[in-house]
């Protein structure tokens, strides 16, 4: 495997998986529970596929978190609360991003957008590389999200694995209101359960 910007994957990790799955609890727990459901089509913009990570985590802090610290509405009182996924399935480098989205913001956040991608990307955004809905249902997206998780401990979180082909880049992350240091903060406590794992026992 490569290191760095370019370093090559075929699965989400074992670790990075079980951050992501931990996060999307934690946003409830802070207040800001994941609302917005995006997915963008790199594989539609000029974005070369090797460089699809790179230009969306470009985004989110060159532009979205910026947003957010800016907003007259908000007064900095928000920040950035996600959980991402790239994939490559089907010849299509997309990105699957579970987002809070202070209410009263989501249609300004959903006009602006394309405006950002198309920033980071260099190039014209076509009008269905990216896709918005609401979300009911944080556990089944979070499984959908993680389905490219490595398969032999997907079964601990009840996932069914499904390959999502070779990416470049980072694969997943979250925000730093989410991540392991910010769960200790909090008092997040990861519920456990047996499974079939080596060790026997999981937390979830």
């Amino acid at each position: 495997m490569n290191k760095g910007r370019y370093r090559e994957s075929l699965q989400i990790g074992r670790k990075p998986a079980a951050n992501l799955h931990h996060a999307t609890r934690v946003a409830k727990q802070i207040g800001k529970p994941l609302n917005q459901f995006v997915t963008i089509n790199y594989s539609l913009t000029e974005c070369p596929p090797r460089e699809a990570s790179a230009a969306f985590r470009k985004m989110l802090a060159s532009w979205f978190a910026r947003w957010l610290r800016r907003h007259k509405k908000l007064k900095g009182r928000c920040p950035p609360t996600y959980v991402w996924v790239l994939e490559n399935a089907g010849e299509q480098v997309a990105v699957h991003w579970a987002v809070h989205i202070p209410r009263g913001l989501v249609r300004e956040f959903r006009r602006s957008l394309p405006q950002w991608i198309a920033a980071t990307v260099g190039g014209p955004v076509p009008h269905n590389t990216v896709k918005h809905r609401p979300i009911y249902n944080v556990t089944g997206l979070k499984r959908y999200m993680l389905k490219g998780m490595d398969a032999h401990f997907a079964p601990s979180w009840k996932i069914r694995p499904v390959p999502q082909g070779l990416v470049i880049g980072k694969r997943s992350g979250f925000s730093r209101n989410l991540g392991p240091a910010a769960r200790a903060r909090v008092g997040y406590r990861p519920q456990r359960h047996f499974s079939t794992s080596r060790t026997g026992e999981t937390s979830v």
